[in-house]
């Protein structure tokens, strides 16, 4: 799979939202999310999707 690839798996309103919702509690209030972070969920999710798929058995239909 290239590196180019357009396709956003990620929904960037809800990442953001869920993201400070998770930092609300902080002694710092976050109100903005920046972009390298999307970047990186973005990059974190694809890496464990990979993994994921190239560890399952080679039978079978279904990814569980």
């Amino acid at each position: 799979m290239s590196a180019d690839v357009k396709v956003r798996l990620i929904n960037r309103k809800h990442v953001k939202q869920f993201a400070l919702d998770m930092a609300r509690d902080r002694a710092h209030k976050f109100t903005r999310v920046g972009g390298q972070f999307f970047i990186q969920c973005e990059a974190n999710l694809r890496m464990f999707i990979t993994n994921y798929v190239r560890r399952l058995p080679s039978k079978g239909k279904t990814i569980n």
